[in-house]
């Protein structure tokens, strides 16, 4: 039996300003897996291709429609809308939202042959990076329960367009969770014994948190099984090379999910207590950092955060520090931060 073709979008990665391809995923029977062809280039605006009959509607350039049905064998004119829709004029997408988007039912359930798929085609990097953006979860031990349907959106898809879609997903994270996402999805944690690595990377040493995760990207970018339709190993991917970018040029957010990681750990713990009310004053903020408040807010990011670090091996119950203390840190470098 033929394998579907998908069609798909597909943009430059770190160069600016993008450039715009469609290209498909095919299942090559000699090599026994999805590999992906460049049908067309859309340049840097997509727009171009979009044609307006009047204030209320658009069609796809039938040329670009024609292409894209040879390449699938099969009417794609719906497939390219779905694609174009970012680029088509706002005031269009608002006459058409409604038109647009309707007959979209809830999803079918998952067959057995799409489930045994799963471990067939996903590789385990695909399987974290999908169970952070579903559940934001930095501790992964219950990856397995993930639900199937999770996986649907990059099952039967080559390498390239797998990264495409995951390109397109963590543009909805926020910033301060991107390097929590890399945390979780190079399962950077199992490299530290600290009960708290999973509830606060932040706190972890910095420098061991880098080399790990050069390490991993390492092993990644030779990993013949996961780029096995993107072969050229001389060079690091571009799809790699944002994940170095991201991560050295962005802080772990202490935010309110990182919150409530740390209050589970506490939970976990009899000893711990978490305060209903963590506001700190000023005095309290001097106090447990040992410095003048005044001091500390021209203090930069990175260096509050180092501060912050070591202070927390310090105080942090597990060191043998005090759990009061402790909370009052944490309280403080998140007024300190919000405050920044």
């Amino acid at each position: 039996m033929t394998m579907p073709v998908s069609l798909y979008l597909a943009r430059t990665i770190i160069q600016y300003p993008f450039r715009y391809f469609l290209r498909i995923s095919y299942f090559d029977e000699v090599k026994n897996h999805y590999r992906c062809r460049q049908i067309a280039e859309l340049g840097d605006d997509p727009a171009q291709f979009l044609t307006y009959p009047n204030d209320r509607s658009f069609y796809v350039n039938e040329e670009l429609q024609e292409i894209a049905n040879q390449a699938c064998g099969r009417d794609t004119d719906s497939e390219l809308e779905k694609l174009l829709w970012p680029f088509v004029d706002a005031t269009i997408q608002w006459e058409m939202e409604a038109f647009f988007h309707r007959g979209r039912g809830k999803a079918s359930t998952m067959t057995q042959a799409e489930k045994s798929a799963i471990d067939q085609q996903l590789h385990l990097f695909d399987k974290r990076r999908l169970y952070f953006l579903r559940y934001g979860a930095v501790d992964q031990s219950r990856l397995s329960r993930m639900s199937p349907r999770a996986c649907r959106p990059i099952l039967n898809k080559s390498r390239d367009e797998i990264e495409q879609f995951f390109l397109h997903q963590e543009q909805e994270l926020f910033e301060d969770e991107v390097k929590l996402y890399l945390f979780a999805a190079f399962n950077l944690q199992q490299h530290f014994n600290e009960s708290y690595a999973k509830a606060m990377p932040e706190a972890l040493d910095e420098s061991k948190v880098d080399q790990f995760f050069l390490d991993n990207i390492c092993q990644l970018a030779e990993d013949k099984t996961f780029w096995r339709d993107l072969p050229d190993l001389a060079r690091l991917s571009p799809y790699l090379s944002r994940y170095i970018i991201y991560f050295f040029d962005l802080n772990f957010g202490v935010n309110d999910r990182t919150r409530e990681y740390i209050r589970q750990f506490l939970n976990d713990h009899r000893q711990f207590k978490w305060p209903e009310n963590t506001k700190i004053n000023d005095n309290d903020i001097a106090l447990v950092f040992g410095m003048g408040i005044d001091e500390l807010r021209q203090l930069g990011e990175k260096e509050l955060t180092s501060l912050w670090r070591r202070k927390a091996k310090e105080l942090h119950p597990d060191t043998g520090g005090d759990h009061d203390q402790f909370v009052k840190l944490t309280a403080a470098y998140r007024s300190l931060s919000s405050q920044g």
